[in-house]
């Protein structure tokens, strides 16, 4: 069988309701510059020589340099007193970066931090011998190893950005003849999630960044992003900017619906409105003891029969009272 690309991997998944670093023994707090050859020492680096990681591909994706959101200034500044109180604990990663300087791959935030506690260098691991690819690679895994929590936007760019990476990879061990991997599988298996779970996340980077911030804040449920992801943009649009301001809660179902519809004519406005209309509107349920139709008991033969009255009745009523 042929070996699916990347991007087939993801679009066949369809929506379904369902390196660490040792640091003991290995301290040089000589604040000179690198000479190390060893591959994790930790040694003293001039925050003045420091710039911080940026790709510029990704920040036309994603509005941002890196998967990984800024601290705001309330979570520095409580970084900045930890780090006055303690030190910096676990060293930053970085690598020669033009001129007598160094890019941050794990540590912007520390970096930033240490700035603001008026301190002049900061305790690092230099990579050197890697090229972008491998970089970024470094950039993301130990941002997710070291990170406490991360939002569903920070996961799913993060794991795009890793697979696009793979990828990368997999053109040059095509020339070598290497065998290739199930891409969706191998990022699961490094950050221990599921390959679904990978695909679902990568989905979310095909919402709109206002509906992905949604996403994140709780207001629109993770499985309806998802399901959302594959509505067309000016669909999103219209969600976005008229049916979530009216206060129209999204649900499964809507979207679901939007996504049928889609396949065979472009929604206009009047459908999506109808959509959100027909399963946001109440059916009415009705529950009567049956001691209380017990006197009129010769009247009903059985449930039908008493719908079909009822119905009768309400009828009438209403036409009353328009003749009123």
């Amino acid at each position: 069988m042929p070996k699916k690309s990347l991007k087939e991997q993801i679009q066949s998944i369809e929506y379904r309701d369902a390196d660490t670093e040792d640091f003991d023994d290995i301290i040089d707090t000589t604040p000179e510059k690198v000479t190390s050859s060893a591959k994790n020492k930790i040694t003293m680096l001039p925050l003045e020589k420091l710039v911080e990681y940026k790709d510029e591909n990704f920040e036309k994706i994603a509005g941002r340099p890196q998967p990984f959101r800024e601290y705001s200034q309330e979570d520095l500044e409580s970084l900045a007193d930890s780090i006055l109180k303690h030190g910096i604990i676990t060293p930053i990663v970085v690598r020669p970066f033009g001129i007598d300087q160094y890019q941050i791959l794990a540590g912007r935030n520390r970096t930033r931090a240490s700035k603001i506690c008026g301190l002049t260098e900061i305790p690092g691991i230099v990579r050197k011998d890697i090229d972008d690819v491998q970089a970024a690679l470094i950039m993301i895994d130990t941002n997710i190893e070291q990170r406490q929590s991360l939002t569903y936007s920070e996961k799913a760019y993060a794991y795009r950005m890793r697979l696009e990476l793979i990828g990368q990879q997999g053109k040059r061990n095509d020339l070598s003849g290497s065998e290739k991997t199930d891409s969706l599988a191998e990022v699961g298996k490094e950050h221990k999630e599921s390959r679904r779970t990978v695909a679902y996340l990568i989905r979310l980077t095909h919402l709109l960044p206002e509906l992905l911030k949604l996403v994140d804040d709780g207001k629109i449920a993770f499985k309806v992003g998802v399901e959302m992801s594959y509505l067309a943009q000016e669909t999103q649009e219209y969600i976005l900017n008229t049916i979530i301001p009216s206060g129209g809660k999204i649900k499964a179902g809507q979207i679901s619906d939007l996504r049928k519809i889609e396949k065979y004519e472009t929604l206009s406005e009047e459908i999506i409105q109808r959509v959100f209309q027909r399963q946001n509107s109440i059916s009415p349920s009705l529950t009567i003891s049956g001691t209380k139709f017990q006197e009129y008991a010769d009247l009903f033969k059985n449930k039908e029969e008493i719908e079909r009255l009822f119905l009768e009745f309400l009828k009438a009523y209403r036409y009353q009272q328009r003749s009123a």
